[in-house]
């Protein structure tokens, strides 16, 4: 009689990926976070470039809606919080009240992010012009009953229209970098 009464049997072994490869898949994860949130801190930085800061908020709009239809896990809950405050402190806005708003732009992202990969570029275009105008308006109404005053509309209407137009290079930028990330390996 053998030792082993199932000699046929071996316990099913599972490939953990190596420490390297967790550490790199969990790099690609936090990128593009990241590099919004390193954008966001150099256009406040004093370069003395007029109006760098007034593209913050805009590019951080189209980076959160970008990157939650076509990688939600990249542009995740916690990121995009984190996104929201910055822009509230750097931005001297009521706290809460950008990372309040980018998390509605996110929810409805990811919410509608089949349907929304399944349009062409020019109609996603145009979705995501009314969604960053209701985000817009809704940062305004914020901050005016925060402040107790109605706050001047025409930085809002700027904010609408430069967030318009940073989406489409924003997104060419971003469908380069959503593709290298999903194939990282140089093709031969």
């Amino acid at each position: 009689m053998s030792p082993d009464p199932f000699p046929h049997w071996q316990p099913e072994q599972r490939s953990t990926p190596a420490l390297a490869q967790r550490l790199d898949r969990l790099a690609m994860r936090l990128l593009p976070g990241a590099i919004t949130a390193l954008i966001v801190v150099l256009l406040a930085a004093p370069t003395g470039i007029p109006g760098a800061m007034a593209l913050a908020p805009g590019l951080t709009m189209a980076s959160v809606f970008f990157w939650s239809v076509w990688r939600p896990a990249s542009m995740s809950v916690p990121i995009v919080f984190c996104l929201g405050l910055l822009l509230d402190l750097i931005g001297f806005a009521p706290l809460g009240v950008e990372a309040f708003t980018f998390l509605l732009l996110h929810g409805i992202a990811v919410h509608a992010r089949f349907g929304f990969m399944r349009l062409n570029f020019l109609v996603l275009w145009i979705a995501f012009v009314l969604l960053e105008a209701c985000a817009c308006w809704l940062i305004w109404f914020l901050v005016s009953t925060l402040s107790l005053r109605v706050m001047p509309t025409e930085p809002v209407i700027f904010e609408g229209v430069l967030a318009a137009g940073l989406y489409p290079p924003f997104a060419a930028f971003g469908t380069w970098a959503h593709r290298r990330l999903s194939n990282p390996e140089p093709q031969l």
